[in-house]
């Protein structure tokens, strides 16, 4: 511990460097990041004083922020970046206080002063570390602010955190985990973060101020669709927030978790980073799987290398910060026939082996920021990502290697800013534009695809995919302190969307071969055919309105109101000037009218879908401190939350009918109708695509199936309620939250030709075929969900001085839905399944993090997660036609049976200092350290019914190892790191 007097502190704060890339106190621009602080000035008599001048000097850059205090003692300083500052708050008589602080993304942080000539000794937890106040001198030892008066469920994620703690890839979304309600779905080919019983389409992610939401398909985020890649290079990554739940009213397009995050930027000195990691099959263990199965240990590689520069071009004024990072993974996937007969083998053994799936991605990042005076400050970036990825092969689907398909992701960002402060208010205004492309596309785009059921795939792919997503945004954001007891701030948005669909599906012929005695099929000839023809190109575009007000209210110094409002709008989120073609009308206004279909409700000439006006938020919370200390706090809320539906759900009402998907159905002698579809006799002569479509012309089968979209279908929207406590104890900060959100309008489709006057079973297509439609399936705004939870937390934040940093949350949940997800076929409504637990609902989730120093310069850190089981959905064909999906749990077969989900992640650092300000590190990482296995891929069919033979027909099988047919985390392995900082 050093000590300072107040001068020795400001010669100190000149010199302070942060390894790594820049200072955390950097001006890094973003709108909804930048923080808010505010506090109660007294002097030592603990009267209030008014008039006092407070200054905040940013210690990278020089920035000043500055306040006066009102009559009651009170101040607020707004719009500041997230990083570390110097608090000088001066009185009329001269009297000084100074601390060094660091302020995180989005916080509203509370920092009260007590001005004297001679203070008696003070000390106060900050950030986990102490801070002493004893006369004139001060003591610094860690300065990091901490959010207690706010309404937010939010946890801020350091740059200690993402620096230090274990993870395998560098996905920085992996560590909001560290947040209660929050899971990281760590999927080998399609990651991403969910919340609460939200599907991740739910969520958003705003990086600098540009919101990444996938408005086009269902990943959540841009770039995360069907993707083992990382939205954003965590090495330009400064940190993020985790808002879970109660997020104020400039927060948009969610329904769930939401993740701000600001990137790094130059500062006075120069700072830069290089960084290396390697693991591969050598360092792993084989899997469960493998073992179980009798299949080889597939290839494994994965290398990432990155560096990373800022710095000033002109101090004080002009900075620069540039980062690249490269992902090469190598990795094989085993494909093993299924159904190993002789014959099969003989057949398709060819087929069989390991094959390696290649993924290649690079990162580029730049970023100016330019401060001509102390009132402005100017943001230009730019971003880059471009990823490659062959997958789509082996596992229980038995796809050969030949039917994969390179899997490509690109991701521009561009982003200006302007921040503009002045004496009661400061302005961000924003321009930003985001391009994203998805373009899943088949390795062997011109080879039909043959498929032997349960046995092997094998040609081409039967798709290839262009998807585009061009999104224009401006925004204004004021914020006005210039009322005692009040920040104010409103804003507005304008977005533009360009969305452009390219589905190439079934343009070469998918043939499926069956065995079926009944009815005379094997694999000698194919059972069925599909043939996709027309146009296969959509365009539209869309614009969005975005307005909201909201207060911070100190009413007193213990109590504070956060009310806001917000209200959107988008001009085209359900295609909106479609119009119905007249022969689907008339099928339309020919299907059985009940209480969930009007076919009115589905017919429209362009004018019948007006775009929903009514998306008002409010939103209102509060924080209550006991003692007007910190140390007890009372919060709670409620909001409203309106998300989009993403484009790609209604697409099939107009791409269905342009594009039609055709099906023939093939027997012996063409005399038979097999699951009531008529069939053609078999002949050689159809196994091409000219045979095929010499076929379709005569009519005689292949019909498309009609989709529709409801009119009046609304936005999803999910109402929050919370209500918590946190607690100072020692050197902790502990919480108890309670939430509860209630989901409602997700987008599902549904039958509409079901018997009984269409609340029967399915499916009554007689009309549909005399229309020449193979079914009828409509859209539907009635996927409910319902999440209850507890929520609790231990901090203790890691610092420097006190050398360890422990944290730790735990949720007690329930998460349940009606309906299915985008299909709802097994009921007749959502309403008809009932409520029950959602896919991936887990009742217990346990995380714990920590980071310990060691002696000889090592530093331990572990992020270890421990979880119940996550349901998985069954179909009980055993029950009548309504409610027959349900939900089961795996076995608990980790730790004695206390969890069935466990992974302990280990990281053991080294540090050493060659010479000033240069550091080099040497870690070595132990991923799910006691090869938990952690299974996924249970049986989801039960048919109970007793054939002639006594045996059941379809037994649901148990959730255990030996039923598993895939696992949720990869088996134990190690990853070596090298990184090298000045």
């Amino acid at each position: 511990m050093k000590t300072f007097t107040a001068g020795a502190l400001r010669a100190a704060l000149a010199t302070t460097t942060i390894l790594g890339g820049v200072a955390l106190a950097a001006p890094l621009a973003a709108q909804t990041t930048t923080a808010q602080l505010r506090g109660q000035v007294s002097g030592a008599d603990g009267v209030p004083i008014a008039g006092a001048s407070v200054t905040a000097v940013s210690t990278g850059t020089n920035q000043t922020f500055r306040a006066v205090t009102a009559a009651n003692g009170a101040y607020a300083l707004n719009g500041l970046r997230p990083g570390e500052y110097r608090i000088t708050i001066t009185g009329a008589n001269g009297l000084t206080f100074e601390r060094l602080v660091s302020v995180g993304v989005g916080q509203s942080a509370t920092l009260d002063a007590t001005l004297g000539e001679a203070a008696p000794a003070e000390t106060t937890t900050v950030g986990g570390s102490t801070a002493t106040n004893e006369g004139g001198d001060i003591v610094v030892t860690g300065s990091r602010l901490i959010e207690t008066r706010t309404s937010e469920v939010a946890t801020n994620v350091s740059q200690a955190q993402i620096r230090a703690l274990p993870q395998t890839d560098r996905n920085f979304l992996s560590f909001a985990a560290l947040a209660p309600g929050v899971t990281y779905i760590d999927s080998e080919q399609n990651k991403g973060i969910q919340s609460g019983a939200s599907t991740r389409s739910q969520v958003n992610v705003f990086i600098d101020g540009i919101s990444l939401k996938n408005q086009v398909l269902d990943g959540g985020i841009a770039g995360q669709q069907d993707s083992r890649g990382n939205p954003f290079g965590q090495l330009a990554i400064g940190e993020f927030r985790v808002l879970t739940q109660n997020y104020k009213a400039e927060y948009e397009q969610a329904g769930a978790a939401i993740v701000t995050a600001v990137t790094k930027s130059g500062t006075n000195e120069f700072h830069g980073e290089a960084f290396g990691q390697y693991t591969d099959r050598s360092l792993a263990e084989k899997s469960y799987i493998d073992k179980r199965d009798g299949n080889a240990e597939p290839a494994f590689k994965r290398k990432q290398y990155g560096v990373s520069l800022g710095g000033p071009i002109i101090k004080d004024k002009l900075f620069f910060f540039g980062a690249y990072e490269g992902n090469d993974q190598d990795r094989a996937f085993n494909v093993r026939l299924g159904n190993r007969t002789a014959a099969n083998l003989a057949a398709f053994g060819q087929y069989e082996g390991a094959f390696v799936s290649p993924f290649r991605g690079d990162f580029y990042f730049g970023k100016l920021t330019f401060t001509p005076d102390s009132a402005q400050v100017f943001d230009v970036s730019y971003s880059k990502r471009r990823e490659t990825d062959i997958q789509g092969f082996g596992g229980p689907s038995n796809t050969a290697y030949s039917a994969a398909e390179n899997k490509k992701n690109t991701v521009d960002t561009y982003a200006f800013k302007w921040t503009y402060t002045g004496n009661d208010f400061v302005n961000e205004w924003n321009a930003s534009y985001l391009n994203y492309v998805y373009n899943p596309t088949s390795l062997n785009p011109n080879s039909p695809t043959f498929i032997y059921d349960g046995v092997i795939t094998f040609g081409g792919k039967n798709a290839s995919q262009r998807i585009n997503q061009q999104s224009y945004t401006l925004r204004d954001d004021v914020t006005y302190s210039g009322l005692d007891g009040h920040v104010f701030k409103a804003g507005i948005k304008f977005a533009f969307q360009d969305y452009e669909f390219q589905k190439l599906f079934y343009v070469q012929p998918t043939y499926t071969y069956r065995v079926d005695t009944t009815n005379g099929l094997d694999f000698t000839f194919p059972a069925q055919a599909q043939l996709g023809l027309g146009n296969t190109r959509i365009a539209a575009s869309n614009s969005q309105l975005g307005l909201y007000a909201q207060d911070d209210w100190n009413i007193t110094d213990k109590l504070q109101l956060n009310l806001g409002l917000r209200w959107d709008y988008e001009s085209n989120m359900f295609n909106n000037r479609y119009v119905t073609p007249v022969q689907a009308a008339a099928l339309l206004r020919g299907l059985p009218q009940t209480y969930y279909f009007n076919a009115n409700d589905y017919i429209t000439d362009g004018t019948d879908r007006p775009a929903y006006k009514k998306m008002f938020q409010p939103r209102a919370g509060f924080s209550y401190d006991f003692a007007g200390d910190q140390r007890t706090v009372l919060f709670g809320g409620y909001g409203r939350y309106y998300d989009r539906n993403v484009f790609n759900n209604t697409l099939d009402e107009q791409y269905r009918l342009q594009y039609g998907i055709y099906n023939f159905y093939f027997s012996r002698n063409g005399n038979q109708t097999i699951n009531g579809n008529p069939t053609v006799a078999w002949d050689p002569k159809y196994l091409t695509r000219d045979g095929l479509l010499a076929l379709q012309a005569t009519g005689t089968t292949g019909r498309p199936e009609l989709f529709a979209v409801k009119n009046n279908a609304k936005p999803p929207v999910t109402d929050q309620f919370s209500i918590g406590v946190r607690q100072r104890v020692g050197i902790f900060r502990t919480s108890l939250t309670g939430s509860y959100v209630r989901g409602r309008n997700g987008y599902t489709t549904l039958f509409a030709t079901r018997t009984n006057n269409g609340l029967g079973n399915c499916c009554n297509t007689a009309l549909a075929n005399s229309f020449g439609y193979a079914n009828v399936l409509i859209g539907y705004d009635g996927l409910d969900t319902r999440y209850k939870a507890l929520f609790a937390t231990i901090d203790k934040d890691y610092t420097q001085s006190s050398g360890w940093g422990v944290n730790i949350n735990y949720t007690l949940s329930k998460g349940e839905q009606n309906g299915g997800d985008l299909f709802s076929l097994d009921g007749v409504t959502p309403d008809a399944y009932g409520y029950r637990p959602r896919a991936g609902d887990e009742r217990h989730h346990l995380v714990i993090s920590s980071i310990v120093d060691l002696p000889w310069g090592f530093q331990f850190s572990t992020l270890s997660t421990f979880g119940s089981g996550q349901a998985y959905q069954v179909f009980d064909a055993t029950n009548p036609a309504q409610g027959r999906v349900t939900a089961r749990y795996p076995e608990k077969n980790c730790i004695k049976g206390l969890w069935a989900y466990c992974e302990v992640n280990l990281t053991l650092e080294k540090k050493v200092e060659l010479f000033e300000k240069h550091e080099v590190s040497l870690a070595v990482d132990l991923f799910n350290a006691f090869n938990n296995k952690n299974f996924t891929g249970f049986d989801g069919y039960f048919n109970n019914q007793v054939q002639a033979n006594g045996q059941v027909a379809d037994p649901l099988t148990p959730a255990n190892a030996q039923n598993a047919t895939g696992t949720l985390t990869l088996p134990r392995r190690v990853q070596f790191r090298v990184g090298y900082r000045f």
